[in-house]
């Protein structure tokens, strides 16, 4: 098949784009709970040294062989060749865009991966007899989270260049064929634990999203403010993860603001919240924290307080001091020109369901609809009555995830795994129904 074919058009940006940041949210989860659970040394220490003893007993030299062989081809050098052969087939082919993405993906990813290795310095497999020695740290796994990277970029390219379905899905099933072979070498060779590899195709997932999302933005001309907020918030989750690895963060992070008193701490967790979504932070990291820190109680009273103390921050501002800045750029949105419209017919209404659309940051809607002529006291209800049903689930999920990572069980982490689904689903469901 030709490769220089136009982009098919029934690829859904809509669909992929839910499909990326479910895959993002999800990875980002399982990520931050094995790495706390690495850190405090928890069950999950003992499971890995049972898979690692298995694998270990049950070897042959023919499989070996060829796990040797498998881990050696997707070294740091061999995925930077595999990367440079891809480049110049792109170059060929004159997509600019994608080798752009493929340098930023693979280096990133291996940065990346680079740093938390030093942030969490976890001492690799030991045998008596090893198939490999190795002197640096195990966590997380070099060779698979570059693996991901890699083959993410590969499946993300082909899948844009083909029509057929079952093509594109071969080539997805090819790409996570070939990093669960990488991923299985690893721990086949004694070099990782079952837990350094998952983590590494969890945080390289993370990457490889926000890669793929940046490149096809620039791609279609929309490489902007909410892409850069984006990724800083990315960035600062990445920070908070390399030199956080505590036993139990949220513990630390309650006992510091518990010294402070209640008052003060739901106060000053009040204010972050209210000028991190000013700044247009993302607005769904404050209840997932909230639920953490204070439980679900406080955690629901803080979180939503402070989402309405934003909401009505932002709109008084767009009304007087910011009123010709935020019109400039409403200008420019045909998002906000449905919605004023809408908002004469129906403000109550409209107000509530763009609340609940996930389509647009928090802070912006908050902005957008402060140039409206919605009243401010229908803006203020219907704001929460928007925002309640998705900062009840956050914070639920928050208070649930603490349960699962400070003490553990089948139960905590099925609640937290269900809190997860709930939240996507709800984002999914909303974000059909709600067009604006």
């Amino acid at each position: 098949m030709d490769l220089r074919r136009p982009h098919p058009h029934s690829l859904s940006p809509r669909a992929l784009a839910i499909a990326g940041w479910a895959a993002f949210v999800l990875a980002g989860a399982l990520f931050l709970a094995i790495a706390w659970n690495v850190a405090a040394r928890s069950s999950i220490a003992a499971l890995d040294v049972r898979v690692a003893d298995w694998l270990h007993a049950h070897g042959s030299p023919a499989l070996t062989a060829f796990m040797v062989a498998v881990t050696h081809l997707h070294s740091m050098a061999g995925i930077g060749l595999w990367s440079v052969t891809f480049a110049a087939v792109l170059a060929k082919l004159r997509e600019r865009y994608w080798i752009l993405t493929l340098a930023v993906t693979v280096a990133g990813a291996m940065l990346v991966n680079l740093l938390l290795k030093q942030a969490y310095e976890r001492l690799r497999p030991h045998f008596d007899e090893p198939l490999l020695v190795l002197d640096t740290y195990s966590f997380p796994s070099g060779h698979t989270s570059a693996a991901v990277a890699f083959y993410g970029v590969l499946a993300g390219f082909l899948v844009s260049r083909f029509y057929g379905a079952r093509r594109r899905a071969a080539c997805v099933a090819g790409a996570l064929l070939a990093v669960g072979l990488v991923a299985f070498s690893r721990l086949y060779l004694g070099a990782h634990y079952l837990s350094d590899v998952v983590a590494a195709i969890c945080s390289s997932t993370v990457w490889l999203v926000l890669c793929l999302a940046a490149g096809h933005a620039l791609v279609r001309g929309e490489l902007k403010l909410r892409w850069i907020a984006l990724g800083a918030a990315a960035l600062i989750g990445l920070a908070l993860a390399v030199v956080l690895p505590l036993e139990d963060w949220s513990h630390e992070l309650a006992q510091a603001l518990g010294g402070m008193g209640l008052a003060a701490g739901l106060a000053l967790f009040g204010a972050v919240n209210l000028i991190g979504t000013l700044l247009l932070v993302p607005a769904w990291l404050f209840p997932l924290v909230a639920g953490a820190v204070f439980g679900m109680g406080w955690g629901l009273v803080v979180a939503l307080g402070a989402a309405l103390a934003s909401a009505l921050a932002a709109f008084v501002l767009a009304r007087t001091l910011l009123r010709r800045r935020v019109a400039r750029a409403a200008r420019r949105s045909e998002v906000f020109r449905r919605v004023a419209a809408a908002v004469k017919r129906e403000p109550w209404k409209v107000v509530a369901l763009v609340r609940m659309s996930p389509l647009l940051p928090s802070g912006l809607k908050s902005y957008f609809l402060g140039l409206t002529r919605v009243r401010l006291a229908d803006y203020a209800t219907a704001s929460a009555a928007g925002m309640l049903p998705g900062i009840l689930l956050k914070v639920y999920v928050g208070a649930a995830g603490r349960d699962a990572f400070s003490e553990g069980g089948a139960l905590n982490w099925t609640i937290f795994a269900a809190g997860i689904a709930a939240t996507l689903a709800l984002t999914v469901l909303v974000g059909r129904k709600v067009r604006l």
